[in-house]
């Protein structure tokens, strides 16, 4: 995968740089990839990295017409911002994040903390994952 690799089952990280419409339309066919698995998992990302406008276009048409699959297996998306005061603001902002997210959002201040919090979301979710909903 160009756009994320797999720290652990179920936990993936994002990584490489979304610039051009083809890396949003790259990135769009590997997240396919992963909701077609039809199990639970975990996205971790930088904060920072975010798409520039030609990439973000294919991904948020994408992300409109997926959401109730992303509701469904994406457990948590957990933004990893190392400087506190960066990380208290977006805290701030992520009420009105989530009302417009399928998934649960939450901040990290490292990718170890964020793998931990990953593994905690996924365990939650396992009497779901085994009853198949």
């Amino acid at each position: 995968m160009k756009f994320f690799h797999e720290a652990e089952p179920g936990i993936l990280v994002s990584k490489g740089v979304l610039a051009t419409e083809q890396d949003g339309r790259d990135w769009v066919a590997e997240y396919d990839a992963l909701l077609q698995r039809e199990r639970p998992f975990a996205v971790i990302v930088q904060a920072g990295d975010r798409p520039l406008p030609p990439a973000g276009k294919p991904m948020i048409l994408w992300m409109k017409v997926r959401k109730a699959e992303l509701g469904r297996w994406v457990r948590v998306t957990i933004f990893i911002i190392a400087d506190a005061a960066e990380r208290a603001e977006m805290a701030a902002s992520l009420p009105g994040r989530a009302k417009a997210s399928p998934y649960p959002m939450a901040l990290a201040a490292d990718e170890p903390e964020a793998i931990a919090q990953a593994r905690a979301s996924l365990a939650d979710a396992a009497p779901d994952a085994a009853a198949g909903n």
